[in-house]
């Protein structure tokens, strides 16, 4: 009889532990999961405070992605593609993807790539001189930050630089 009052006793404090975690900023299931086990929660434990979450609208992953994905690309400046590879290892379903990935709009994205690029060639314009030089190692920030190769070509020509 005690140790079922204790395991009840545990599942309530990890419940509003949850509650409070959640509270504070978007979290996804991923999150909430890996911050249970840091608890000590057991996976039955875990999977009985997640599923509650949810009933509660604690955790929503189509408003996560939404949040995340306006979150990175139109404050951090990163590209759509960097963007995608994260929420994949956040083991989000399909859908809250695709819908994260909507709520930015393209002409913010094309607005934030345009951006970051010409700050990046301002910076490399004042320490290199060679011209293919500068364009290589824009192209290669850009694509670290998760640009494909068409968008980084794209903005350069749009903006009519001479790289």
């Amino acid at each position: 009889m005690a140790l079922k009052r204790r395991n009840t006793d545990n599942l309530s404090v990890l419940l509003d532990r949850a509650r409070h975690y959640c509270s504070l900023t978007e979290q996804c299931e991923d999150a909430v999961r890996q911050k249970l086990v840091t608890w000590g929660a057991t996976p039955t434990e875990s999977d009985q405070v997640t599923a509650t979450l949810y009933n509660e609208g604690y955790i929503d992953d189509i408003r996560y992605a939404k949040a995340y994905c306006e979150s990175k690309i139109l404050h951090q400046h990163w590209g759509r593609q960097k963007v995608l590879y994260q929420l994949r290892l956040k083991h989000l379903p399909r859908r809250a993807v695709d819908a994260g990935m909507a709520a930015v709009s393209d002409d913010d994205y094309r607005a934030t790539l345009a951006t970051v690029a010409e700050k990046k060639r301002q910076e490399l314009c004042s320490r290199i001189d060679d011209p293919l030089l500068l364009r290589k190692k824009l192209m290669a920030f850009l694509a670290s930050r998760g640009f494909t190769v068409d968008e980084i070509k794209q903005v350069i020509t749009n903006n009519n630089e001479e790289l």
